[in-house]
């Protein structure tokens, strides 16, 4: 058995398990508890509540306010770090300190893309190996997508569309770091190319978007961030040559290239059946990449610190890039 620690005892930690509707695992403590060849052996967080609920919801865990002596006493094979941006790169460094295996760092790595990139450099002297919580990569749903796109099954991409809105109040560039790192990453996971030649475009100033252009590969993508929703999207369209995709939060669609049932000599997207499984295993998935890294010395991570790293870059790309010409004046 692997033993396991987690740093930061709040939501994605743990407290997502208890959401209902939430596929399961849906946190960090649900993806150890239900593995067969791992447990959790510790729990640490400042704040006494979270400590407490964390222990009784998990079975008597032994939790801790030290991160330090939480790692003497337990020494886990696999460290979970799931707190604020602001303090992932402190833990991962005592993680190095302490020579820990395998680090699960909560996304984006870092707030500060400068003290990200000296981290890599530190990874790369260590035999730690990070896996960032991209999930999305994971999913089965998304690995679904990307065996469509791979295959041509409607030919080439030709152009991509994304949306994330996140909800009424949360502040715009909070969305873009927080969330934003998962839309920029899937997109270059998907499409298996960077994204580059990135692009902050006209809008409204002061509105409730953040509008960017970009490419990956030779694809074109336009992004928009937004916020003064009172819902949740995360979504991207792929339009192929002769069809499209849409997939995001709850949604999977093909369509196809058909003739058209409404127009003479033209041609029209029509929905295709598809079946995908119940689940999508994006947690266990993320969770078993890091037990294969515990088990294999020689693994490689399906979502790297460098992954990480790479979508930070961008959305600090265009988090600086807020001087353009609007179309409103």
């Amino acid at each position: 058995m692997i033993p396991c620690a987690i740093i930061g005892l709040g939501r994605i930690a743990s407290l997502l398990e208890d959401d209902t509707r939430r596929e399961k695992p849906a946190s960090h403590a649900g993806a150890v508890s239900a593995h067969p060849e791992t447990f959790i052996a510790a729990g640490m967080d400042s704040d006494p509540e979270r400590r407490e609920l964390f222990s009784r919801r998990w079975g008597d865990i032994a939790v801790y306010d030290d991160p330090r002596r939480m790692l003497q006493d337990s020494s886990p094979e696999i460290l979970h770090i799931c707190t604020h941006a602001d303090s992932h790169l402190y833990y991962l460094a005592l993680a190095l300190e302490y020579r820990i295996p395998v680090v699960v760092l909560e996304k984006p790595v870092s707030d500060s893309l400068g003290r990200a990139k000296r981290m890599l450099k530190r990874l790369q002297r260590s035999s730690t190996r990070v896996v960032v919580n991209h999930e999305r990569r994971y999913s089965r749903d998304y690995l679904a997508a990307r065996e469509c796109i791979r295959s041509m099954r409607y030919g080439p991409v030709r152009s991509v569309n994304a949306r994330l809105f996140m909800g009424r109040n949360r502040p715009l560039e909070a969305v873009l770091l927080y969330d934003g790192t998962h839309l920029f990453d899937i997109i270059s996971f998907l499409l298996a190319e960077p994204i580059t030649g990135i692009r902050r475009l006209p809008g409204i100033p002061g509105g409730s978007s953040i509008f960017t252009g970009a490419r990956c590969g030779s694809v074109p993508v336009c992004a928009e961030v937004g916020n003064h929703r009172d819902h949740v999207v995360f979504e991207l369209e792929f339009s192929f040559e002769e069809g499209r995709l849409r997939i995001g939060n709850g949604v999977y669609e093909e369509f196809e290239s058909r003739e058209s049932p409404w127009y003479d000599e033209m041609r029209s997207l029509i929905p295709v059946e598809t079946e995908l499984p119940e689940k999508t295993g994006y947690f266990s998935g993320m969770f078993e990449d890091a037990v294969r890294l515990a088990k294999d010395p020689g693994a490689v991570p399906l979502s790297s610190y460098a992954d990480g790293l790479e979508s930070l870059r961008i959305v600090e790309l265009i988090r600086r890039r807020k001087r353009y010409t609007s179309f409103w004046r």
